[in-house]
């Protein structure tokens, strides 16, 4: 009884001390206009206004006398003078146009460096922002990247119609990709989630896409080798799907892995009527496969589930890769 009083009194001390946390705050916009409607339209007292919302008499009033002087509900923000130019306003965005890599607190030592005087982080930011700058994601390309190879590749592409194309790569996955990594929780607070840490064998598929969609897949324990990338580009070849050069599905895409470009493989896929053309080397933006295999991860993180999904993974995954076979 002691024990279960002790934790009875605990709890509601958190909980008046949240209710006293949530009472002593600024009122919302939402709040200070329902009290408003409620004294002006339902002719409600002040007296009472300030028990049903929680605030002194006199905050009441004193939102009924600024809405009745101005017209106006929200608390009166402010006014602070900024002292900066337009010239160094437009020298902090040309700034992060030349260099948008640069962190907030080096673009102001570089402001104070180049100006003399100082500049606060956030108003760098508000400035960025103001003129449509976001906080974006980096995509790294290969500074090894050969525009002589880029229109060699859009040269042989312009020679075929979507009918003849065919694009197919690898990937690999295993649990550990699959886990979501994001949740919500109340600002302050951490979210610790108690899962699985052991990494169970990875999965590989190796994916023909064409104008279609999806046309069939070949999948694999740990990674696929030259004999089974050989043995999977021969079963889709006679899957029915293929047709001799210059047919459907007759031309693939592949990009400049050693696995594809071994010459004994590029002249047997000659030998079964199949033009293969390679990707610019460090550029894999230019396959629609990509898309496909990020479409693929974000099904797996929505449907994996911890603890419980089987050890083998290649039935999991045969079941999602199942569902993008009918989509285009």
């Amino acid at each position: 009884r002691t024990i279960s009083a002790g934790t009875d009194l605990s709890s509601s001390k958190k909980i008046m001390s949240a209710i006293e946390a949530i009472v002593s705050r600024h009122a919302t916009s939402n709040t200070v206009i329902h009290c408003l409607y409620g004294y002006f339209f339902l002719g409600i007292k002040k007296s009472q206004l300030a028990v049903i919302y929680h605030k002194n008499e006199k905050t009441i009033g004193n939102w009924i006398q600024r809405y009745t002087d101005t017209g106006a509900y929200s608390r009166t923000k402010t006014q602070t003078n900024r002292t900066f130019s337009q010239q160094e306003k437009a020298w902090i965005i040309s700034h992060y146009q030349v260099h948008p890599l640069t962190f907030l607190d080096e673009a102001k030592v570089a402001f104070l460096q180049r100006f003399q005087h100082s500049i606060s982080v956030s108003y760098i930011w508000s400035i960025i922002h103001q003129h449509g700058m976001t906080w974006k994601v980096l995509e790294r390309r290969a500074i090894q990247i050969n525009e002589q190879d880029i229109c060699r590749f859009v040269s042989e592409m312009d020679r075929w119609s979507q009918r003849n194309i065919v694009f197919l790569d690898e990937v690999s996955f295993d649990n550990r990709g699959m886990l979501r990594k994001r949740g919500y929780s109340m600002k302050g607070q951490k979210i610790v989630y108690r899962g699985e840490f052991n990494r169970k064998p990875r999965v590989s598929l190796l994916c023909f896409i064409g104008a279609d969609g999806l046309l069939t897949y070949y999948d694999a324990e740990g990674t696929f080798d030259r004999d089974l990338f050989v043995q999977s580009c021969n079963a889709f070849a006679h899957s029915g799907h293929v047709q001799m050069y210059p047919g459907s599905n007759s031309v693939w895409i592949l990009d400049s892995a050693k696995i594809h470009c071994h010459p004994d493989i590029i002249l047997h896929l000659r030998d079964l009527g199949v033009v293969p053309i390679f990707l610019p080397a460090y550029c894999p933006f230019y396959s629609p496969i990509e898309y496909l295999f990020g479409y693929l991860k974000k099904a797996f993180q929505r449907s994996y589930t911890e603890c419980h999904t089987e050890r083998n993974l290649i039935y999991f995954v045969m079941e999602i890769i199942g569902k993008f076979k009918h989509k285009s």
